[in-house]
């Protein structure tokens, strides 16, 4: 039982790696593409799609975005690319 959840954490770690990288990926993206070349703003509104055009809250800086954008991306995928690291585990080491 401790292996199999040192598995899932090893696991999950790994999936963290992967978002880090897809949000640094942005973030330097958003840096070099519009940021540095258009304005660097110093806020970002989150607006959500029914709220009437009012802010839901807003982040002040690129550090609190990319812990906005790293906590949206986590919580919407975390368990199912486990989930999915998992399967492709069990598939490489033959056991299903």
């Amino acid at each position: 039982m401790k292996d199999t959840n040192a598995i899932e954490k090893a696991l999950r770690e790994k999936c963290i790696v992967e978002i880090n990288d897809v949000v640094d990926n942005f973030m330097s993206d958003l840096q070099s593409k519009i940021r540095s070349k258009y304005n660097e703003a110093n806020y970002y509104d989150f607006i959500a799609p029914n709220n009437g055009g009012k802010s839901s809250f807003h982040t002040t800086g690129t550090e609190q975005l990319k812990g906005v954008i790293f906590k949206l991306i986590h919580n919407a995928h975390i368990d199912s690319m486990v989930s999915v690291k998992s399967k492709e585990l069990i598939k490489k080491l033959e056991l299903v």
